[in-house]
């Protein structure tokens, strides 16, 4: 009896199917995002970064205290440095975490629109409302959070070096979409990838000013015709 229960524990999962495996492997690359390139983290990790990055959204990065981390997830300040080294490195990685998660859903919007667009009016539509909707109150939530914190790393120099990391990481895997926007047909050729990632950008931050404009702003559909008359000149001649 003893031998029969070691024979299976020793019987091996069985393998997926060649072509399943193909057809997945196809499916994840298809879909690139932020959150699925961070490391993975173990379960403490996890927990004092996610209760580092609620310090920092209520009060500020100031406001962070090692102490009240640590007593919040119930781990010892050794654990505090033996996952990120100090302070500073837990800054780091909760605000990158931040950055992740403030950018992820948008990038996905995005590459969903280059990857499934089936008219011209439809991609047209799906870009101008990944990134620049300055009436959808959750983007612009999301906008102030990113400029928040953008403003915040100006006043420290060691912050500043962290917030320069994630801008261009975030710029890198915008510029990766953009570049295959290029290559499938829907960004015409005589343009920069690089320089249509930082305009999205600078235009969807920027339109956060039209919430307090009020009424003397444009009315949504007056800013959502002229920003696809914007994108559409990033579109191939007919």
């Amino acid at each position: 009896m003893p031998q029969k229960k070691a024979a299976a524990k020793k019987a091996k999962p069985k393998k997926r199917a060649p072509k399943q495996a193909v057809a997945d492997s196809a499916k994840s690359a298809a879909r690139p995002s932020l959150t699925s390139l961070r490391p993975e983290r173990r379960d403490s990790r996890h927990a004092l970064i996610d209760v580092a990055i609620e310090i920092i959204q209520a009060h500020g990065i100031d406001a962070l205290r090692i102490e009240d981390v640590c007593e919040r997830v119930g781990v010892s300040k050794g654990s505090l440095y033996w996952h990120f080294g100090d302070r500073e490195g837990l800054i780091r990685e909760a605000l990158l975490e931040h950055m992740y998660r403030l950018g992820d859903e948008q990038l996905a919007v995005l590459n969903s629109a280059v990857d499934r667009f089936t008219t011209r009016d439809d991609y047209l539509m799906k870009i101008a409302g990944a990134f620049v909707d300055p009436f959808d109150a959750s983007q612009v939530e999301t906008r102030w959070q990113r400029l928040e914190l953008i403003a915040g790393s100006r006043r420290d120099p060691k912050l500043a070096p962290i917030m320069a990391e994630i801008q261009r990481r975030h710029h890198r895997y915008l510029t990766d979409i953009m570049e295959k926007a290029s290559k499938q047909g829907v960004l015409r050729p005589d343009v920069d990838p690089k320089a249509v990632a930082a305009m999205l950008v600078a235009v969807g931050l920027g339109s956060n000013v039209l919430s307090l404009l009020g009424e003397e702003g444009p009315r949504p559909e007056a800013w959502t015709a002229s920003l696809i008359v914007l994108v559409d000149a990033l579109f191939p001649p007919k």
